[in-house]
């Protein structure tokens, strides 16, 4: 007994003495935070208003013109708020928010607990107070360091600031998606009413929402909206904030809101911001107010031409609304020039139709040597294992690659799928960020997931910039007071050989020069393009062109419920004819250079298109091949030498031709002074009378091709009595004929 009491004292000593080292420990730590240069101190300017003091400039260093994507920050007093308004947020987010200091010392304990079982900084604990703090001085970065400021500046806050009016600040300060700031502009935003209006329900979707705006939000998934804001209203039932009547009413109702306004649009400096904060970790009201100066690669005369030729364009849906409308300009290697959106679901992952062809069936299949520009293909109804796919315009039987590129055929794009392999084409995709299994519908257009308008820029990029990829990027560089943070870094990891992405070039020329994409034909400057649409007989949901030019990379995207008259070789090349005339002003692009690892050949058009026989010739149809992958056979000449054999015989002429292997003859009579007549023959062997000057002449034909014609053989008719008389004229007198001498 006691020893055991001898224990439980000794076990009592150590750990008083390990909480007093370990409190030391935390209070020596947080004399260090408090007293770093990095420690940032409490500033109430920073609690009411929404200032911005971050700089960004564009690829030359000019300030942006463009505004701060800031949605018309708006406050509104608590008192005008339903209790039940501001107490949801206080129900998900911060249950004691009355009861505690700033920080609530229970849910820390809980997080450090949690945080140690997970073996990560999982749960942070923040009360209201801190997310304020966090929200309007602090960056996101998970730290302990942070955490520390946090909570010593939340301290600060509550001692001077009363429970109200902290609760006042915070809601006027959430960031709720949509660019919207504030309870007030958010209410605005997406039920198109004011905060003092809201109902319980949709408070507690605005108080669920906060927690991941792009997860929650009711416009972008319906189903996690709806379940969160179920647990918001579990949350104020169990707290005593609404009854359960109030309770039944909000949970039965339907999760609605307003769509985001089509005129509502996403310019430059709104990406700027959406990369600036994954980047940094912050908020966009955090990066607002900090003092950051971001070098973004915009070019301020092409974005001004862009937003007008938007602000302009009247291209409608089947309603009469405007549809919506994407566009970007990248310089060849990501950097993003100009950029911008009109329509809420504008930058969404969509179907891309046939312009994920070049990225997904031609440039890998030409990057593995199973094709060429040449080869041949036959486009026919073909069942590929229950899938049927089809031309609008019908099918053209045996043709090429090229031509297959050009004017967008599906069978042939289909067949080169399913030779170079899904597994193959998947892992080109990869490459570019799009993952998942595919299937032979892929070939036009159906990516698993669909694809945004940055994901395809990337694509086009690529093969703009000798088959290496970068990802899409609006930012160079960032600065804080104490020098350069962040520098973005280009891969140029190679995607396609030299030559596979010259030869994809050159038919994405030939498709602007001869095929669905030719209202982009320049003749000034040379531009490669791929058009795209996806719909049916009953109209398109979308249409869209990707290409680029030596200098830039553009793809223009329109979608909604459009008719068929809007495709991807209509509105979206016009648009961007438009936009690049107005980009080359000044100067126009170089054409694009010919690599030495490519020649071009003369392949012998009867061996193609008979025989389907790729055949180099002298002269014939010009087509670009990979050197290492070319044709070996050369087409044979063959030298035709052949002659008529005539005989006479009183008046009759026997006609006979020449024996061949290969080949039919034909023929051929031509009078005096009339024109050629075929004659009929059997055996080889004409027989006729003759007639007066007549030449014969024969054709041969080979697979209905004339290949040689003989030379001219003229006869003439033999008549006794004339030729007595020419022989009386010519012959010398006898004697006789002389008898007068004598």
């Amino acid at each position: 007994m006691k020893k055991k009491r001898r224990f439980l004292k000794v076990l009592g000593i150590v750990t008083a003495v390990l909480i007093i080292t370990g409190v030391a420990g935390g209070v020596g730590y947080v004399s260090h935070v408090k007293h770093s240069e990095n420690y940032v101190q409490f500033d109430k300017g920073r609690l009411n208003e929404v200032y911005t003091s971050l700089t960004l400039l564009d690829k030359d260093g000019a300030p942006l013109a463009e505004p701060l994507y800031l949605n018309d920050y708006k406050q509104i007093p608590l008192d005008a708020l339903h209790d039940y308004t501001y107490m949801a947020f206080v129900a998900v987010e911060d249950k004691r928010f009355f009861q505690h200091n700033g920080i609530d010392y229970k849910r820390v304990g809980g997080a450090i607990l949690h945080n140690i079982k997970s073996g990560g900084y999982k749960e942070g604990a923040s009360t209201i107070s801190q997310q304020l703090i966090k929200n309007t001085h602090l960056d996101n970065y998970k730290t302990l360091r942070r955490k520390v400021n946090e909570m010593l500046l939340a301290s600060e806050l509550e001692r001077a600031y009363s429970k109200r009016e902290i609760l006042e600040m915070y809601v006027n300060t959430i960031y709720f998606g949509r660019s919207a700031y504030g309870i007030e502009t958010a209410a605005n935003v997406y039920f198109n009413k004011s905060a003092a209006d809201l109902t319980v329900s949709e408070s507690a979707v605005l108080a669920g929402m906060i927690k991941a705006p792009n997860n929650y939000a009711p416009d972008k998934n319906a189903e996690k909206c709806k379940a969160r804001r179920d647990r918001v209203l579990k949350l104020m039932l169990e707290q005593g904030i609404i009854d359960q009547s109030a309770y039944d009413e909000a949970i039965a109702s339907e999760v609605t809101y307003t769509p985001q306004a089509s005129s509502s649009a996403k310019s430059y400096t709104y990406h700027v911001m959406q990369e600036a904060c994954k980047i940094l970790n912050m908020t966009p009201l955090q990066l607002a107010k900090s003092d950051f100066v971001i070098e973004t690669y915009c070019n301020q005369q092409t974005q001004k031409e862009l937003t007008k030729l938007v602000n302009s364009d009247a291209t409608a849906t089947k309603n009469g609304a405007l549809s919506q409308l994407a566009c970007v300009v990248c310089d060849n290697k990501g950097g993003v020039e100009a950029c911008y959106m009109r329509g809420e679901g504008a930058d969404a992952k969509r179907q891309v139709g046939s312009a994920i062809k070049p990225i997904a069936v031609y440039a890998p299949a030409l990057n593995e040597r199973i094709i060429t520009q040449a080869s041949p293909v036959l486009d026919e109804e073909t069942d590929f294992n229950g899938y049927k796919p089809t031309n609008a315009g019908g099918y053209n039987g045996w043709t090429t690659i090229k031509y297959a590129v050009a004017k967008s055929l599906n069978v042939p794009a289909v067949k080169t799928l399913n030779a170079l392999g899904l597994p193959t084409a998947e892992k080109y995709l990869s490459k570019f960020g799009i993952d998942g299994e595919q299937n032979l519908s892929l070939a036009l257009g159906n990516a698993n997931g669909g694809m945004d308008i940055f994901t395809l820029a990337k694509c086009y990029a690529t093969l703009a910039n000798d088959g290496c990829v970068n990802d899409v990027a609006f930012i160079k560089n960032i600065y804080s007071e104490k020098g350069l943070i962040y520098s973005r870094e280009q891969d140029n990891e190679r995607v396609f050989n030299t030559a596979a992405n010259y030869l994809m070039t050159d038919l994405l020329i030939n498709t602007v020069e001869t095929g669905t994409a030719k209202l982009l034909k320049n003749n000034k400057f040379q531009v490669a393009a791929k058009t795209g649409t996806v719909g049916n007989s009953e109209g398109n949901s979308d249409a869209l062109v990707a290409g680029y030019t030596t200098e830039n990379t553009f793809v223009v995207w329109y979608s909604g419920e459009m008719n068929n008259t809007i495709n991807g070789g209509t509105e979206p090349c016009k648009f961007a004819a438009n936009l690049l005339n107005k980009m080359y002003t000044d100067s126009k692009p170089k054409k694009f250079a010919t690599p030495n690892s490519v020649i071009q050949l003369d392949v012998d058009k009867d061996s193609l298109d008979e025989q389907q026989l790729v055949i180099k010739c002298d002269m014939g149809l010009r087509f670009w091949f990979d050197k290492a992958n070319q044709p070996k056979d050369v087409l044979k000449k063959i030298v035709y030498n052949y002659a008529l054999e005539i005989d006479l015989k009183d008046n009759t002429v026997f006609v006979k031709l020449p024996e061949v292997e290969n080949g039919k003859w034909r023929l051929y009579s031509q009078a005096k002074n009339e024109r050629s007549s075929n004659i009929v023959i059997e055996n080889g062997l004409y027989i006729g009378e003759i007639q007066e000057d007549t030449e014969f002449y024969a054709e041969l034909y080979v697979n209905n091709k004339l290949v040689y014609t003989t030379p001219r053989s003229k006869v003439c008719p033999t008549d006794s009595a004339k030729e007595r008389e020419e022989k009386k004229n010519t012959n010398f007198p006898s004697l006789t004929d002389f008898w007068y001498w004598r």
